[in-house]
């Protein structure tokens, strides 16, 4: 969830729409739980999660992102669970597809700026750089 906050924000430094609520809150669930999907396909926890390649992580947003979601149900109100919910019965409307354009935006511009095999650990410098809060434990 960390993770997928810091690069929400760091896309949201040129694109200050997707940092307006509820979109922000809603973006980093969609994008946390694709990430997810590619951590657990992989067997990667803790640091190790920063392993994720963004590119696999927008073929999850394209191919199955309502099977993310589901995974990801379990997860405490405080991680977003609510969210997930909300996604989820929003699945297959306008107001579902706003927000998957926001994740899939957000995918495209930190590959654009780092490659398109960049990992989540890879993005580390430009956060830095933009002075985003790190607390990211990788």
């Amino acid at each position: 969830m960390s993770a997928a906050d810091q690069l929400v924000l760091w896309h949201g430094r040129t694109a200050p729409q997707v940092l307006e609520e509820p979109a922000r809150t809603r973006s980093v669930v969609l994008l946390a739980a694709c990430l997810h999907d590619r951590a657990a396909a992989m067997d990667l926890d803790g640091a190790m999660v920063a392993e994720v390649q963004l590119g696999r992580a927008a073929d999850v947003l394209e191919r199955y992102p309502l099977s993310a979601l589901e995974a990801c149900r379990t997860a405490p109100a405080a991680e977003g669970s609510d969210i997930v919910d909300e996604l989820l019965g929003d699945y297959g409307t306008d107001r579902f597809d706003r927000v998957r354009q926001v994740v899939r935006q957000t995918l495209a511009h930190h590959r654009a700026d780092g490659g398109p095999v960049v990992r989540i650990a890879d993005r580390r410098p430009a956060l830095r750089d933009a002075g985003a809060p790190l607390d990211m434990d990788y």
